[in-house]
């Protein structure tokens, strides 16, 4: 019998979902956004569940949603359960020696990719895998380098595109592969979200309707110190774009150092050199360490 998935309100500690993540890999967070947030977001992509693409397809993903939503970028990419679990999560120090001293250099998590994902009347199933291939990590994972959240557009069915997901696969080796008995079908409500580790199953049931599109709008983080799947800084352009951000919103795409040195420009944090615009009069001198 595959196990469920636990469900908590939007204003759950962080803390209580961390240790539901650890044991389980996946938790529903209901209420995560509003209806209308979400309407903006669907309206500034250009994407309409009235108006399904043709049927039979396979669910079409579009990526860079940070650059194509500036609502997704600054408010549901930066919402404040998700950035606490991620810092929680993915944040890592080390301890750096550097000519007689030892200092504590700290990595944060950084965007990691950024998508819509549209599941048409007929579109097929995909999965299942883990988000962490990207960074190909050995299970069970020593330490996780990916967590991601999904928020439904719409109501999220069984029929019409549910998430798959296998529960507690993020404590198993490489050697066990799923079987379908050990899925678990998630159902979400316009709004809800769905968290879960990169180290865990999970993947998307079949649109079997003839007149319903799901949408899902997702992000992925992982650690400072690790490759972005998405490269976030064609994904979302820096001039006319991410330059429009709030700092928050622009560090977690990546423009900042993750220390001591990875990310800098010219021993610069890159905003600060995007600040200068090439005037070293202007030079800002940072010690990274």
């Amino acid at each position: 019998m595959p196990a469920t998935v636990e469900r908590f309100p939007a204003t759950a500690d962080p803390h209580i979902l961390h240790q539901h993540l650890l044991a389980s890999g996946i938790v529903i967070l209901e209420g995560a956004a509003t209806r209308s947030t979400l309407d903006r977001i669907l309206t500034e992509t250009g994407a309409s569940p009235q108006q399904p693409s043709q049927p039979g397809t396979t669910t079409a993903t579009t990526f860079g949603l940070a650059a194509r939503s500036a609502t997704f970028a600054t408010e549901l990419l930066m919402h404040p359960v998700f950035t606490d679990l991620a810092q929680r999560m993915l944040t890592d120090t080390a301890i750096i020696y550097y000519e007689r001293e030892r200092t504590v250099s700290i990595a944060e998590p950084q965007v990691s990719v950024t998508q819509m994902l549209c599941a048409s009347p007929g579109a097929a199933a995909w999965g299942l895998r883990r988000q962490d291939e990207c960074h190909h990590i050995a299970h069970p994972a020593k330490r996780e380098s990916d967590l991601g959240i999904l928020y439904a557009g719409t109501d999220v069915t069984r029929e019409n595109g549910a998430v798959r997901v296998v529960v507690g696969s993020n404590r198993w080796d490489d050697l066990r592969d799923p079987v379908p008995e050990e899925e678990v079908l998630v159902e979400l409500r316009k709004g809800d979200a769905v968290l879960w580790l990169g180290s865990t199953y999970f993947g998307r049931a079949a649109n079997t309707t003839t007149d319903e599109t799901s949408i899902l709008l997702g992000a992925t983080v992982t650690p400072g110190y690790l490759r972005q799947e998405e490269n976030q800084y064609l994904a979302v352009p820096w001039e006319g774009v991410a330059e429009r951000y709030p700092t928050a919103v622009q560090r977690f795409l990546g423009y900042y150092v993750s220390r001591p040195y990875g990310g800098a420009v010219e021993h610069m944090e890159p905003l600060d050199f995007l600040k200068v615009k090439g005037d070293w009069s202007k030079y800002i001198p940072v010690d990274l360490i």
